[in-house]
């Protein structure tokens, strides 16, 4: 019995799954002719599809590569991109290069240039035409208390802090060739105080040359890194004038002819304190229009590449004294008599010597006054020493300049004016450090070595000055 059962069962499960793959076979065979027909028309739309999934995935891609450049994520380059770049670099390779020289040489111009900086974080007023900007200076200085020379006691013994200097200056571009520049000094302790500067520049004129009317600095006075100025340049060139100067470049020669008033002649100051004075020009006066000097300058500028740049040049000044020049040399020098001697001459040169960071300066100018011969030389040597990874100190610049003033006259030690006959040598060390890019900090010691007629006289000097620009 059990096992009929069994046959039972297995073949009830058999007719079942004959049941079963008899109606399959009945159903493939009723749909059969319904996918053939639909055969062609799925076939399109499988294409179509494999098409759009084709589309979907581009624009996907270029989605992700969008994204992970937002999150810093360099995105993998396809084949062609990476050709295309490869390309890109090799074009542009001589094209970075000039770019790079080009920086570099608009940076040392820059420095030639009495350290005008371009602000960072304190920015200035700027238009299309024309740029309002300026600095300002404060320092501590301390000059050595001298008590027996009286021209050399100092004014403020002791030293103290002051505001040196707040300056504004204007430029405009009045077009394409012409330019206007304008400096005023709002500091009345200050000896350029007023006016500074204020010309006009025409360029790209005939023969390669420019011009430039107004009131300006003669050509022959070199940029300098330290708020101290050398012996020759109190002597000779400190302050502006007001004239016209002609420059034409013939590379590697260059010339200048300039007309100007010329400046009434006074005493100035040594150093910061007001004392150990000089022969110079007057501090603020502008000499009326009398007696014309008459200037020129030829030179020669050379670039040997990885061997440095030369520039010199010669120059010469002729002129007259006018009446009060007289007087004041009559009056104010002790022993200078009572010659009535209007000679007014100079002559001169200029040498400096670049080679990457290191710079080279001196100048020798011998001229006359009157009755009053003095010869004057320095030389001065900087190197710029550029800091990486400080945030608040971007470069330094150790510098040390040596220079003399000598006369025909004799040294008068306890007169009035004693200081103006006195032969001079002074030893300048200087650190000049660069905070940020419009902020600087110098350190400055100026020692002196006098010929007075008697002892030395114990006036060396120590400067500290903030200088910021905007």
């Amino acid at each position: 019995m059990g096992s009929i059962r069994k046959k039972g069962e297995f073949y009830r499960m058999n007719a079942r799954k004959m049941i079963t793959f008899c109606l399959f076979c009945l159903f493939f065979v009723f749909l059969l002719p319904a996918r053939g027909q639909e055969g062609a028309e799925n076939e399109k739309r499988f294409k179509k599809l494999e098409q759009e999934n084709q589309e979907l995935r581009r624009i996907i891609e270029q989605l992700q590569a969008r994204l992970d450049n937002l999150e810093g994520i360099p995105a993998e380059k396809t084949d062609g991109e990476k050709k295309s770049k490869k390309k890109e670099s090799e074009e542009t390779k001589e094209t970075k290069k000039a770019d790079k020289e080009a920086d570099a040489a608009i940076e040392e111009d820059q420095e030639a240039k009495e350290k005008k900086k371009d602000p960072s974080w304190l920015p200035s007023l700027s238009g299309e035409n024309f740029r309002l900007g300026g600095r300002v200076q404060v320092e501590y200085f301390n000059p050595e208390n001298e008590r027996a020379l009286s021209s050399a006691v100092p004014e403020t013994p002791g030293g103290g802090f002051k505001l040196d200097e707040f300056r504004i200056n204007l430029d405009a571009d009045l077009s394409r060739k012409i330019r206007f520049h304008s400096t005023y000094d709002f500091e009345n302790d200050s000896e350029d105080s007023g006016l500074v500067e204020a010309y006009v520049d025409f360029e790209e004129l005939p023969f390669y040359s420019e011009l430039r009317i107004g009131l300006q600095s003669r050509f022959y006075r070199p940029s300098r890194y330290t708020e101290a100025y050398p012996l020759a340049g109190i002597a000779f060139w400190r302050k502006r004038d007001l004239g016209v100067t002609w420059k034409g470049n013939f590379d590697p020669v260059y010339a200048y002819l300039s007309v100007t008033n010329g400046n009434k002649l006074d005493r100035r100051r040594l150093g910061e304190d007001d004392s150990g004075w000089m022969l110079s020009d007057s501090e603020r006066d502008i000499d009326e229009i009398e007696e014309k000097e008459l200037s020129a300058g030829l030179g020669i500028e050379m670039d040997f590449e990885r061997f440095g740049k030369v520039d010199l040049m010669g120059f010469g000044m002729t002129g007259e004294l006018t009446d009060d020049d007289i007087d004041f040399l009559q009056q104010e020098i002790p022993g200078y008599g009572q010659s009535n001697r209007d000679t007014r001459e100079l002559a001169g040169v200029n040498l400096g010597y670049k080679i990457g960071e290191w710079d080279f300066f001196s100048q020798a100018i011998g001229g006359q006054h009157g009755e009053v011969e003095r010869f004057a030389w320095y030389a001065e040597m900087s190197r710029k020493w550029t800091l990486k990874g400080l945030r608040y100190l971007k470069s330094m610049r150790p510098l040390i300049r040596y220079g003399q003033l000598d006369t025909n006259l004799t040294p008068r030690a306890f007169s009035r004016n004693g200081s103006l006959t006195w032969d001079r040598e002074q030893w300048l060390f200087a650190i000049i450090s660069e905070i940020t890019n419009n902020v600087t900090f110098r350190t400055e010691y100026m020692l002196n070595d006098e010929k007075t007629g008697f002892d030395d006289a114990q006036n060396n000097e120590i400067l500290f000055q903030l200088e910021v620009a905007f």
